[in-house]
C-alpha cells in the first residue's frame, strides 16, 4: 500500500513538472541559480544548530553515561547518510524525472526532526534510554531520506547548471550559510547556559530550529525547474544493471577508478581529526577554554575554505579543490605529528605554542569539511557520462561512509598503542600512519587529468 502510495505521488510530481513547462529550461537560469544557492545557505544553516561532535553527542551524554551509546549517536549522523548512497544510486539512475525523488523523501526525512522536538517537549526525555533511541531512529529516517534526495539533488543540478555557475552557487550558498550558521552557533551556545532554557526543553528549541531551516530549504528547492535526461541516456540505463555497470565503471573508467582512491586515502585524515582535540588535552595540558577557541577556528577556518575552494572552481576547475583540499589533508595530520614528537622528545610545549598550532590544524579541518561538493563530487559530476552520474555520486558517497567508521578504529588503535607505551608514542604513530596514506592520495591527485572549464 505504501508502494502504491509513493508510485502515486512520484508519478502526480512528474506530470506536474512536464505540464509546467514544454521546453528546456535554460542553463543557468536565474530561477534555478537561486533555487540551489538557497537551498545550500538554508539547509547549512540548519545543520550548524546540531554539529554532531557537541549538540548531538551533549544531549545523549544528558541522558545517558553509557559511551557505547553516546559514540552510536555521535557516528549516526554521518555514518546513516552515507552508508545508502549506493542503494539510494540505484533508486535514482535510470530516472528521467528526478525531482520526486528529491521532494518526497525530504518531505519525510526532515519532518523526523519535527518528531524528536515534539518528543522531548512531550515527554520532557523521562524515559532517557528510551530517548536516545527515537533520537537514533529519527536521525537515520532524516539520513537516509536525505541520501537518496542529495543523489537527485546533485543529478539535477548537473544538468540544470555549468560547471562554473555550479561552483559560484554552491560557494555562495556556503558562505551565506557559514556566516548565519555562526548565529546559529550563538543561539545554540546561549540556549544550553546553565541560565538558558531548562533541560530538555533547551534541546527541543534546538531541534524545532533546525526543523524550521530544513522546512524553508526545502521550499526554496521546490522552486527548482528540471531539465530531464536525454531521451538517449534514458534508454541506455534502461539497458544495464546496475551492479555491472559499476563494475564496469570500476574496470574501465581510470579517472573514476582513481577518484576513488584519492577519497579513500585522503579521508582517512578523519580518523586522525576525531583525536585532535583528545590529544591536545590529554599530551598537551590544554583546558576545556581551548576547546571554544578551537570551535571559532574551525568555524572561521569553514568560511575561509568556501572563499578559497569557491574562488579555485570559478577560476580553475573542481580538479583544483581536489588537489587543495588533499594538501590541507596532509597538513593537518602532519602537524599532530610534529606536536606529538615535541611532547617525546622535549615534553610539552608552551600553552600558547600549543593552542596556536592546533587553531592552525583545526582551521584547516574546518575548511576540509567544505571541500567535498566543490572537489571530488563536482570532478565526477563534470567528468561522469550523464547516465553513470547518479551512479559515480552513489559510490564515492557510500566510501565516504566506510572512511565515517574510521575513528573507532583509530581509538582502538591508540588503546591498545597506550597500553604496551607512552601515550605520546600511540598518538605519533597514528598521525603519522595517517600522514603517510594520504601523502600518498595527495600525490595521486596530481595525477588526476585535468577537464575543461565549464
Amino acid at each position: 500500500m505504501l508502494r502504491i502510495t509513493y508510485d502515486c505521488a512520484v508519478t502526480t510530481i512528474a506530470q506536474s513538472a512536464i505540464e509546467d513547462r514544454q521546453t528546456l529550461v535554460p542553463i543557468d537560469s536565474h530561477r534555478n541559480v537561486l533555487a540551489f544557492t538557497g537551498d545550500i545557505a538554508a539547509f547549512m544553516v540548519g545543520t550548524y544548530f546540531i554539529p554532531a561532535t557537541t549538540v548531538l553527542v551533549g544531549l545523549a551524554s544528558q541522558l545517558t553515561d553509557d559511551k557505547t551509546l553516546i559514540g552510536v549517536v555521535g557516528m549516526t549522523w554521518s555514518v546513516t547518510w552515507f552508508l545508502p548512497q549506493l542503494v539510494a544510486a540505484h533508486i535514482v539512475r535510470g530516472q528521467r524525472w528526478q525531482k520526486p525523488y528529491l521532494i518526497i523523501p525530504s518531505l519525510i526525512g526532515r519532518n523526523a526532526l519535527l518528531v524528536i522536538a515534539l518528543w522531548l517537549l512531550i515527554t520532557r526525555a523521562q524515559a532517557p534510554i528510551l530517548t536516545i533511541w527515537v533520537l537514533v531512529g529519527c536521525l537515520t529516517i532524516f539520513n537516509v531520506c536525505d541520501a537518496l534526495a542529495g543523489v537527485a539533488w546533485f543529478d539535477m543540478m548537473s544538468r540544470a547548471l555549468s560547471p562554473r555557475m555550479r561552483a559560484r552557487s554552491v560557494s555562495i550558498g556556503q558562505f551565506i550559510g557559514g556566516l548565519f550558521g555562526m548565529g546559529a552557533g550563538l543561539i545554540v551556545e546561549r540556549v544550553l547556559q546553565p541560565d538558558g532554557l531548562p533541560f530538555p526543553q533547551n534541546y527541543a528549541f534546538i531541534f524545532g530550529c533546525t526543523w524550521l531551516c530544513m522546512a524553508i530549504s526545502l521550499a526554496i528547492i521546490s522552486l527548482l525547474r528540471e531539465n530531464p535526461m536525454t531521451e538517449t541516456e534514458h534508454a541506455h540505463t534502461q539497458n544495464a544493471g546496475f551492479i555491472a555497470s559499476l563494475k564496469a565503471a570500476m574496470r574501465t573508467d581510470p579517472v573514476f577508478r582513481r577518484v576513488m582512491i584519492v577519497r579513500l586515502l585522503t579521508g582517512i585524515e578523519l580518523m586522525a581529526a576525531s583525536f585532535y582535540l583528545v590529544f591536545a588535552k590529554d599530551q598537551l595540558g590544554l583546558d576545556d577554554s581551548a576547546t571554544g577557541i578551537f570551535n571559532i577556528a574551525l568555524i572561521i577556518g569553514g568560511i575561509a575554505g568556501i572563499v578559497l575552494f569557491g574562488w579555485l572552481a570559478d577560476r580553475f576547475t573542481a580538479l583544483s579543490v581536489v588537489r587543495a583540499a588533499a594538501l590541507m589533508q596532509f597538513a593537518a595530520p602532519v602537524l599532530a605529528l610534529l606536536f606529538a614528537l615535541a611532547v617525546l622528545l622535549r615534553g610539552a610545549p608552551a600553552r600558547d605554542v600549543a593552542i596556536a598550532g592546533f587553531i592552525a590544524i583545526f582551521a584547516l579541518r574546518g575548511a576540509i569539511e567544505h571541500s567535498l561538493v566543490l572537489g571530488a563530487l563536482g570532478y565526477l559530476l563534470d567528468s561522469a557520462s550523464e547516465r553513470h552520474r547518479a551512479m559515480y555520486i552513489g559510490a564515492i558517497n557510500t566510501l565516504g561512509g566506510g572512511v565515517a567508521l574510521s575513528p573507532v578504529v583509530g581509538g582502538v588503535w591508540i588503546d591498545t598503542l597506550a597500553a604496551r607505551s607512552q601515550a605520546a608514542v600511540a598518538y605519533a604513530v597514528m598521525f603519522g600512519f595517517i600522514a603517510v596514506l594520504v601523502a600518498c592520495g595527495a600525490w595521486l591527485s596530481f595525477r588526476l587529468p585535468p577537464l575543461k572549464k565549464g
